[in-house]
């Protein structure tokens, strides 16, 4: 169904009934249903009855089913004639006309207990349009607005400018009112200065204004002012409003979160004159644009600023669901002006959205790796929400270079070292009668009697604990017994980086097929998302992970192999330090097992505690009746054959070696040149690290490499999904076009296609609002249909047609309204006027409006010379009184 089909003239439905009592009373209320003598003017559905029966009729009886009385539809032209609630044949056979003209309280719609009463003239208005023909038409906004609006003429051939005033002077001439006298200069150049800039003008540029005599000087005042540095900082301020932008994630901690860059890049949008089609675009979809810069990535912060949270027991999943939602609600409202967060429990009670119209919507933006939490613990602030966006400055984008390099550097020269050591190998291989054991930095059996200090067989000062967990007869001697919940704690081997090499081998033993389970991790964050390395064992299955943050920065290998429940089991697991998938392995009984990568994208180094816990971690799922015995911890990657030996027990030697086995080893635990050539290489990516850590971030979208799937949730409870749902857009809207992906970037060609009847509308009423104080529709925020009418709406569809017609340029349609004489009239009012029009919803005067609170502090600090002309950077705090939270002035 497409636009208009919602109010269908088509043979009704079958099956539509409605519940009707007929009384004396109904008898009383036919004489009122008399047709008046004389012919009256067509009285228009959209603009006049729709807003009756949305605001009178619709909670009962229009689009969600669950609300709904009677089995009756109002909204549906074919419903309402089928129930013979309207019948244009004979109207006083009209079943809802009788029940609105009835005097019984029983009867009479709507009833008494909705507290909502029609006037008297919107009954006669309805029974008049019923008369008519009881003709649908679409909600005016839901309808594209026309190729070419004609501009009214006017009788008054002196007073317009251009042809926006046209559209006003013909209103208030059909309303016989007379537009007011343009201000004086001083006035007009400081009323278009505060709106284009935010700011007072200065003396110089009031002198050089009132000395310009020439025709263009008001042309010259607002170039200037649109081409300054502080137009961009005064449009942003309202738009980042609506981006619901914040310094801070909100919640209970409102931890501070730099998303500031985003605010820096809306700035340069307007003053770049950035088309508001792009703008849009690169807000919704920047990163998945062919060939996406850094800051069109960046743009794309606007759908990930929302409120996020840390607090204990919080459920991943419930937020991440809330900050979708909040994308719904902000991406509806900022560009389309509609109230689809009414969708989310229940299809909406007055506009045709339903609730699967809401989370098809959804499922266009949930496809991306985050968690739904933010990580907890003390100055969790540094680390944000991922995926992310590394935004280095110049001069850091040139030492990372640098650095990376070095790196790339240092990984030849090891290469071309293994491919050229033959000779050497030979040599050693020929000579060597022992083969050293890999150096330990911990190694526990877990032999105690009992008691809860563990020894560290490679260092006696480096004691484990073993917490809860119980000693029970392990692989070799006793073990460590899993309760699933306390967690056996190694000391601090110093292994803090990612790009530090690490092997770490046990016996295991799996107590049960557990669908997920902790094996052993070291990690900053427990119920927030994971940060440091983990070994988890899922369904049999191993997987072994670095992370920033889980799902969005990390790397992560898993086997496609399963354990066997209740046997003994020895693993090995090894980082090469490399952050990447291929650098981790995982052996099983002394072989490398197959595996599969899960993800690779660890591109931040990850924060650790200061201990590797074993069996359990907080607040995730333990080991329970699992078993581990006998763990080694060595601080590099450890070679095959090495791997081998830890798990038959037996020392290394040549027999039964391959000569690949032979060579890693020797170049992993004998060759000098390859030891010193690895140590320079980990000196190198730890001179990376040590830069990258000062490089700013700020969360951004990032597409998850398949759709994640979405659902209706059942009275939007994250507990309930129903229906599963694909990427939609409302029917009654115009379809999503053939040739474009369904992704997000689609999405904003469809929001941004000419032919789709909301973006350009509501885009320049907020630029009408923001120019004239009040827009042409009121309810900036609602063009649905309990919003207000334009008060001209065919000068909203011109503007919104002109806007498209010249490539969204938003300095133009600013220039254009601001050059009006409709703004430039004086905002001086007659009493006769003020009474006639208190709104100045006819513009019969100029716009008349407070300053905002940042005019007035940017006013008074610009007028005492010590205002900042620095665009952007971090936000500042406001100075605070010692002791106290503000100072009474």
């Amino acid at each position: 169904m497409r636009t208009g089909d919602r109010f269908p003239k088509d043979p009704p439905p079958p099956g539509v009934k409605i519940c009707v009592l007929r009384s004396a009373a109904y008898l009383i209320s036919l004489f009122a249903l008399a047709r008046p003598a004389g012919a009256t003017e067509k009285i228009s559905y959209a603009r006049e009855i729709l807003p009756i029966l949305s605001d009178k009729c619709f909670f009962c009886h229009g689009p969600d089913k669950q609300k709904r009385e009677e089995d009756l539809r109002l909204d549906i032209r074919a419903e309402a004639i089928k129930a013979f609630a309207w019948d244009p044949e004979s109207p006083a056979d009209s079943e809802a006309l009788i029940r609105i003209f009835s005097t019984d309280r029983k009867e009479v719609m709507p009833p008494p207990k909705s507290h909502l009463t029609l006037t008297d003239r919107e009954k006669n208005r309805i029974k008049t349009w019923v008369e008519q023909g009881a003709e649908y038409e679409a909600h005016w906004a839901f309808v594209t607005p026309p190729k070419e609006v004609p501009v009214p003429e006017t009788t008054d051939k002196s007073w317009a400018r251009n042809p926006i005033d046209h559209f006003i002077l013909a209103r208030l001439e059909k309303e016989k009112l007379p537009p007011s006298p343009q201000a004086p200069s001083e006035r007009w150049l400081r009323r278009v200065t505060f709106d284009l800039t935010g700011l007072p003008p200065s003396q110089p540029e009031i002198d050089a204004f009132l000395t310009d005599t020439s025709p263009a000087a008001r042309d010259t005042v607002v170039d200037r002012l649109l081409a300054s540095p502080r137009f961009g900082e005064r449009m942003a301020t309202p738009w980042l409003d609506v981006a619901r932008y914040a310094d801070s994630f909100g919640y209970q901690a409102d931890i501070q979160t730099d998303a500031w860059p985003y605010r820096d890049w809306v700035i340069r949008a307007f003053n770049g004159n950035l088309p508001f089609d792009q703008f849009i675009t690169q807000q919704l979809a920047g990163d998945l644009l062919p060939g996406a810069t850094r800051d069109q990535k960046l743009a794309t912060a606007f759908n990930r600023i929302h409120r996020k949270t840390n607090e204990g027991g919080s459920v991943p999943e419930e937020f991440r669901q809330e900050g979708i939602s909040d994308r719904i609600h902000t991406i509806s409202t900022a560009f389309m002006a509609l109230t689809m967060e009414c969708a989310r429990c229940h299809d909406h009670k007055y506009d045709p959205i339903s609730a699967k119209d809401y989370y098809s919507m959804g499922a266009f933006f949930n496809s991306v790796d985050e968690f739904g939490l933010i990580q907890g613990g003390a100055d969790r602030g540094e680390v944000l929400p991922q995926p992310a966006l590394q935004l280095p400055t110049p001069e850091q984008e040139t030492q990372l270079a640098g650095l990376q390099e070095n790196i790339r550097s240092a990984e030849a020269k090891l290469a071309s070292h293994l491919l050229a050591a033959k000779p050497a190998f030979q040599s050693w291989l020929a000579s060597a009668k022992t083969f050293p054991s890999p150096e330990l930095a911990g190694k526990f059996l877990f032999d105690e009697p009992a008691g809860d200090s563990l020894k560290n067989e490679a260092d006696p000062k480096k004691t484990a604990k073993a917490g809860g967990n119980k000693l029970a007869p392990g692989k070799h001697g006793n073990g460590i017994l899993a309760n699933g919940d306390s967690l056996t704690k190694l000391p601090d081997f110093g292994i803090k980086h990612a790009d530090q090499p690490l092997s770490i081998s046990l016996w295991l033993k799996p107590g049960e097929d557990y669908k997920r389970a902790v094996v052993f991790a070291n990690t900053s964050s427990f119920d927030t998302p994971f940060s440091g390395y983990e070994l988890l064992l899922k369904e049999g299955r191993l997987t072994w992970t670095l992370a920033r943050e889980l799902p969005g920065c990390g790397a992560s290998i898993t086997t496609t192999s399963t354990l066997p429940t209740g046997d003994w089991t020895h693993v090995s697991v090894s980082n090469d330090g490399s952050r990447k998938a291929g650098g981790l392995k995982i052996s099983i009984n002394g072989q490398p097992a197959e595996t599969t990568v899960t993800r690779d994208n660890l591109t931040r180094d990850y924060l650790i505690g200061d201990a590797l816990h074993f069996t359990a971690r907080g607040r995730d799922i333990g080991l329970r009746g699992g078993m581990i015995d006998d763990v080694h911890v060595h601080l590099r990657a450890l070679s095959s054959l090495e791997v081998l030996a830890l798990s038959t027990g037996k020392p290394l030697a040549k027999n039964g070696a391959t000569p690949a086995q032979l060579r890693e080893y020797f170049h992993s635990a004998i060759d000098p040149d390859a030891r010193a050539l690895s140590k320079n290489l980990s000196a190198a990516r730890a001179a990376y690290r040590d830069a990258e850590k000062k490089v700013r971030e700020i969360v951004t979208m990032r597409e998850t490499a398949q759709p994640v799937p979405a659902y209706i949730l059942a009275r939007g409870d994250y507990t309930s999904p129903a229906e599963k749902v694909e990427r939609e857009t409302p029917d009654w809207l115009p379809p999503f076009p053939d040739d474009q992906p369904r992704n997000r970037l689609g999405y904003a060609r469809w929001l941004t296609s000419p032919d789709h009847p909301l973006t350009a509308r509501v885009t320049v009423n907020r630029i009408w609002q923001d120019i004239f104080g009040t827009g042409i529709v009121e309810t900036s925020d609602n063009f649905g249909l309990q919003g207000a009418q334009p008060t001209h709406p065919e000068l909203l569809d011109w503007l919104a047609r002109d806007f498209i017609n010249h490539g969204w340029d938003f300095k133009r349609a600013i220039r254009q309204m601001v050059l009006t004489a409709t703004y430039g009239q004086d905002s001086k009012a007659s009493p006769e006027l003020r009474e006639r029009d208190p709104a100045n919803a006819l513009l019969a005067r100029g716009p008349a409006r407070r300053l905002t609170a940042e005019m007035l502090r940017d006013s008074a600090l610009a007028h005492s010379g010590i205002l900042s002309e620095a665009v952007g950077g971090p936000p500042v705090k406001p100075y605070q009184a010692p002791g106290s939270m503000w100072k009474t002035l």
